[in-house]
């Protein structure tokens, strides 16, 4: 690991497929020589860092996430150049090529991939431009439109180093503590192959997945006001049930054990399902948050006086007493407070039904004692602030984090989770730093 002035250095790691351009980007912001290659063969094998000829940035260089054998141990090494230490920027590189469509569409397939990192610690650089007609500005407009990504980059053999390495630290800054182990090292990597019978049976499964969806969409037409929010919640927490469900009789078709020479491929079909299903399930949470959000449960907000953390859950965005409290309680579809509906949904014969129970009182706390300061404060003019770690947990954003790839509940999950957290340690500990130029 890094010293602890070394901690202090932006730190980028580069990921991509095979032949994309990293170790030559490397190469051009280092004094290091002879790591690229022109071979659609991966030069690049395991994780290496080095520091930028001036001494002032670390930048990691990986293998490829796609190559023709060894998928698991290369993408192994990319994820302990992400655990190496917080990372002020997980570079996308991909090629350019005559149809401007083609990086967009790899820049698209990697940020699906990295659906559950921060947005903004995610960017993308763009080699060999200097060999298509289009404008650099007309893919970053259609990245930023489509995929919401703002940091976009562009190299070639026409543009100098030290532009590349000021316009890459121009974006660091900001630092993310990354951490990459068994439970979403398949949401982020992928490594199934391509056995034809059990990718029909995947295709099925999510086929499937998508009819309850679909038939959601109908069924929940006659439900109104809090009974419809209500029914969001619950359905897709039961959706995520589906999902489990689902691996676990895939995994059963198959006599899948997830130990031995073919465990890393049979967790990679698991996951191949798992996340197109979590595509599938991730509108149903943007809604849910939507909810949350109509009630100002995603916005943190710092009093100047005292620094008391605040959420808005009704008022408008003006003048307030730091320390008022809600003249009623304010119903955001949490589990930690409010009455929720309960319903049960069935599957049979290829139709989803959906029957209401009684209401339930959640569990929630009353505060006696007295917080704030009683100072007039505007809600408008407040500091942002992130949310607390226990206020994340009742308001939950939109995030897939609670719907396992691999689900411990399938047999033999256990055997992956331990061998590919053991294989993770020792590639951390193989990774090592270049020695720092001299004369910095």
């Amino acid at each position: 690991m890094l010293q602890h002035d070394e901690a202090d250095y932006p730190y980028v790691v580069l990921i991509g497929h095979v032949g994309t351009g990293k170790s030559t980007i490397v190469e051009k912001l280092t004094n290091e020589r002879d790591r690229s290659g022109s071979s659609s063969k991966s030069v690049t094998t395991s994780a290496e860092a080095f520091w930028t000829f001036d001494g002032k940035m670390v930048i990691c260089d990986t293998p490829g996430t796609n190559p023709e054998s060894a998928r698991f141990t290369h993408n192994v090494q990319i994820a302990a150049a992400v655990n190496f230490k917080p990372v002020s920027r997980l570079l996308i590189v991909v090629k350019a090529d005559t149809r401007m469509a083609n990086p967009l569409d790899r820049i698209r397939e990697f940020a699906e991939d990295l659906i559950d990192l921060p947005d903004e610690v995610i960017g993308a650089v763009v080699t060999h431009t200097d060999t298509v007609s289009w404008s650099p500005q007309e893919l970053r407009n259609c990245v930023r439109e489509e995929l919401g990504i703002e940091c976009i980059l562009f190299t070639g053999t026409h543009v100098q180093r030290q532009t590349l390495l000021n316009d890459i630290r121009a974006t660091c800054t900001q630092t993310f503590n990354l951490r990459i182990d068994h439970g979403n090292f398949l949401k982020l990597f992928k490594i199934c192959k391509t056995k034809r019978k059990i990718l029909l049976q995947i295709r099925d499964e999510v086929e499937l997945f998508k009819d309850i969806k679909n038939q959601f969409r109908e069924c929940r037409r006659i439900y109104r006001g809090k009974d419809e929010i209500d029914l969001v919640f619950e359905f897709q927490a039961w959706m995520g049930d589906q999902i489990e469900l689902a691996q676990k009789k895939i995994a059963e078709a198959n006599d899948f054990t997830f130990y031995g020479k073919n465990a890393d491929e049979e967790a990679g079909y698991i996951a191949n399902m798992t996340n197109q299903m979590r595509l599938e399930l991730y509108d149903l949470r943007v809604e849910a948050a939507g909810f949350q959000s109509a009630h100002g449960a995603g916005d943190a907000r710092r009093c100047i006086y005292c620094n008391e953390v605040w959420i808005k859950v009704e008022g408008c965005d003006g003048v307030t007493t730091c320390g008022t409290r809600p003249t009623q309680m304010v119903d955001v579809r949490s589990y930690e407070f409010a009455v929720l509906g309960t319903y049960s949904f069935r599957w049979t014969n290829r139709k989803l039904a959906i029957s209401k129970h009684k209401q339930r009182q959640v569990q929630h706390k009353r505060y006696n004692s007295k917080i704030g300061c009683n100072r007039s404060i505007n809600w408008s003019e407040m500091p942002k602030v992130s949310l607390p770690e226990d206020l994340v947990r009742v308001i939950k954003p939109v995030r897939m984090d609670e719907v396992p790839i691999l689900s411990s509940d399938v047999p033999g999950a256990s055997h992956w989770h331990t061998a590919v957290d053991n294989e993770l340690d020792n590639a951390l500990r193989g990774l090592r730093l270049s020695k720092k130029p001299g004369g910095y």
